[in-house]
C-alpha cells in the first residue's frame, strides 16, 4: 500500500509541475480535480477553455487521472485476497478469462474512453488478468483518447476563431 501511495504522490507532483510550468496555478488544480473525479477525457476537454495547449492539457489530465490508479489496483488485489466469498466468485470469472488469455485484455484499450480507467481496472481485476497488461491497456486507451480530445478541441476552437 505504501508503494501505491508513493506512486500516486509522484503522479500528483508530476501533474502539478506540468501545470505550474505553464504558470497556471488555479486552472491546474481545477484540471487535476476534474480528472480525478470525472476521468481524463472530460478533463482533457476542459483543458482547452482553461487555456492550456493540447499536449500540456492532455498530460495534466492523464497524470492526474493516474493518481488513483495505484491505490485502486492495490485495493482490488487486497479485496480479492482478504474476502473468501469474493475469491470464490472470482474463480468462476477466471475460467472465462483463461479462455481469452493474454489477448483479451487489450479490449480494455478501446473501452477505456467509454467506461473510464477506473471501471476498466475493476473489470481487469475481476477477470484476474495480469495487472501489468491491464494497466498497459488502460493507459493506452486513456493516453490516446486524451490527446485526441485535446488536439481535436484545440483545432475546433481555432477553426471557430478564424
Amino acid at each position: 500500500m505504501l508503494y501505491g501511495a508513493l506512486t500516486s504522490f509522484l503522479f500528483f507532483a508530476g501533474s502539478l509541475a506540468l501545470g505550474f510550468s505553464q504558470g497556471r496555478v488555479w486552472p491546474t488544480l481545477s484540471l487535476i480535480g476534474t480528472s480525478i473525479v470525472l476521468e481524463a477525457q472530460p478533463a482533457a476537454a476542459a483543458s482547452i477553455p482553461l487555456g492550456f495547449d493540447p499536449p500540456t492539457g492532455a498530460g495534466i489530465s492523464i497524470l492526474a487521472n493516474m493518481i488513483a490508479v495505484p491505490i485502486l489496483m492495490v485495493g482490488f488485489r487486497q479485496m480479492m485476497h482478504r474476502f473468501r466469498f469474493l475469491r470464490r466468485r472470482m474463480e468462476k470469472a477466471e475460467a472465462l478469462s483463461r479462455k481469452y488469455g493474454k489477448f483479451g485484455v487489450w479490449v480494455l484499450a478501446p473501452l477505456c474512453p467509454l467506461l473510464g480507467a477506473y471501471a476498466c481496472l475493476a473489470i481487469g481485476s475481476i477477470l484476474r488478468w495480469s495487472p501489468l497488461r491491464v494497466l498497459a491497456a488502460v493507459v493506452m486507451g486513456m493516453v490516446g483518447s486524451a490527446f485526441a480530445i485535446s488536439y481535436g478541441g484545440f483545432a475546433l476552437l481555432r477553426l471557430i476563431h478564424l
